[in-house]
């Protein structure tokens, strides 16, 4: 079977391409404090806890993007005679999964909840040897973490 040839973007696309790229990596870097800061704050807050795994959740899609467009780049093969460039499709499948296994762990945390009748209460942590409501902690680490930036990749 005959392969095309290699598939490049026009220059302003791949001006684009490498501007979401370098978005995307921003993203990481920016999603990883979020996680940490909210972990340092998660105490038995179910509210906390669904933050932080919705968080951790909203790597997949920069990650899958970065990963689908080194692939991408390949040349044509015996068994994609196209070539890979459909591999950044890959994001939205992954963004849709990553919503929906979101979805499932706040469905299933809550039943659990619900059916347990737990009320888990926000503590008191000592940083400094003070007592201080965890919740003061909470309220920058939520913040920060819905203030995210917005992915331009997909």
């Amino acid at each position: 079977m005959r392969t095309s040839t290699a598939f490049e973007l026009p220059p302003d696309k791949a001006r684009v391409n490498r501007r979401a790229i370098r978005l995307e990596w921003i993203t990481i870097a920016y999603l990883v404090t979020a996680i940490f800061f909210i972990y340092v704050a998660l105490g038995a807050s179910q509210a906390m806890k669904a933050a932080w795994t919705e968080d951790i959740l909203s790597l997949v899609p920069p990650i899958s993007f970065l990963v689908a467009a080194q692939v991408r780049r390949r040349p044509p093969s015996e068994r994609f005679p196209f070539g890979y460039h459909r591999a950044v499709s890959v994001g939205y499948l992954c963004a849709s999964l990553a919503l929906f296994v979101m979805g499932l762990f706040i469905l299933y945390d809550s039943v659990m909840k619900l059916i347990s009748f737990e009320h888990a209460p926000i503590g008191l942590v000592q940083p400094w040897g003070e007592p201080i409501w965890l919740g003061w902690f909470m309220i920058p680490a939520s913040s920060t973490a819905r203030s995210r930036p917005s992915s331009s990749a997909g």
